[in-house]
């Protein structure tokens, strides 16, 4: 088989040793690919050095966390680029348009994953067992209550019925949960459908699904959270950047809000004394974006961002970003 001339460049944390020793064969039987490493974030001019003579990249969130003109601009010869990740609001997509360079995603990848941690934030919200395991450390004084409820009976709002939001909604009926969405593009079978001010009045749990924008504001602010049901719990497994912090701050302090899940980090966790007091009481639970992060979704990752990365330099782009 011969090689396509194109010039590919991966970067990830441990290089050629990430990849099965097949997954990499396959994408070196195809084209002229070099693996780079780096455990932690790059600085643009180390991007830039890397990926000087690269026709196509595959990057990962970990080393590449954003891809901006500020560097992009400065590689002329690139034509494509692989993330290793679902969503595109670190991506400046509108940019890369209108050079003319694509990117390519791994759109199904983690969906099981991801739903199941959502109802693993649910579960430890519900159940407080996270404040639990800290009362048990010490953390927090022997006299907090972990005073939980029960899901059954319960009902949840969905907000975003692609394929995760799908499989919430089944996997909390199976909980015995009354299942509501709200999706202005999709149907499902899989809940009720409603108006979102509908939904937000009447859900015990709010639970979100839909990408965050580029630069975006958060477009679940104030007068969402003052639209929810009073005492409501509200999980996010998207982006912190779909929500604004401190109007969550507020909302708990207030006790409109109950607790909020999201899987992802806190943004203000350390710069404002309630939202510490809120993280250390257990009323907001910060997972640092790892409901991806399973076996299985590994494998299935690699195998589809190889493919995507081969496709891409040789004429048969995958799985476009939208």
């Amino acid at each position: 088989m011969s090689v396509n001339a194109s010039k590919v460049v991966v970067i990830t944390a441990q290089g050629r040793s990430t990849f099965s020793e097949e997954q990499a064969s396959s994408l070196e039987a195809h084209v002229d690919v070099s693996f780079g490493a780096a455990m932690g974030r790059l600085s643009e001019d180390e991007i830039v050095a890397r990926l000087g003579d690269a026709d196509y990249a595959g990057l990962t969130p970990r080393s590449v966390p954003v891809i901006k003109e500020s560097w992009v601009g400065r590689l002329p010869r690139l034509k494509g680029i692989a993330v290793f990740a679902t969503g595109a609001d670190s991506v400046d997509t509108e940019y890369l348009r209108k050079r003319g360079i694509k990117l390519s995603r791994l759109p199904v990848y983690s969906t099981d994953s991801v739903a199941e941690h959502t109802i693993g934030l649910l579960l430890a919200m519900s159940r407080k067992i996270h404040l639990s395991q800290d009362r048990v450390r010490g953390r927090v004084p022997s006299e907090k209550s972990v005073l939980g409820w029960e899901l059954r009976g319960r009902t949840i709002g969905i907000i975003g019925l692609g394929r995760i939001g799908s499989r919430v909604a089944e996997l909390a009926s199976a909980f015995g949960m009354r299942v509501l969405g709200y999706d202005p593009y999709r149907q499902s079978e899989r809940a009720a459908l409603v108006s979102l001010d509908e939904l937000l009045f009447s859900s015990d749990v709010v639970s979100l699904h839909y990408p965050a924008q580029w630069r975006g504001v958060a477009a679940f602010g104030r007068e969402e959270l003052a639209r929810m049901k009073p005492g409501a719990t509200l999980l996010n497994v998207s982006r912190c950047a779909l929500v604004d912090p401190l109007s969550v701050v507020d909302a708990i302090d207030a006790g409109t809000l109950k607790g909020y899940a999201l899987d992802d980090i806190f943004p203000i966790g350390n710069a404002d004394e309630r939202a510490l007091r809120q993280i250390a009481e257990g009323q907001i639970l910060q997972t640092g974006h790892t409901a991806w992060y399973s076996e299985e979704v590994i494998e299935r990752g690699y195998d589809c961002w190889i493919d995507n990365l081969i496709g891409m330099a040789t004429g048969n782009f995958r799985n476009p970003s939208p």
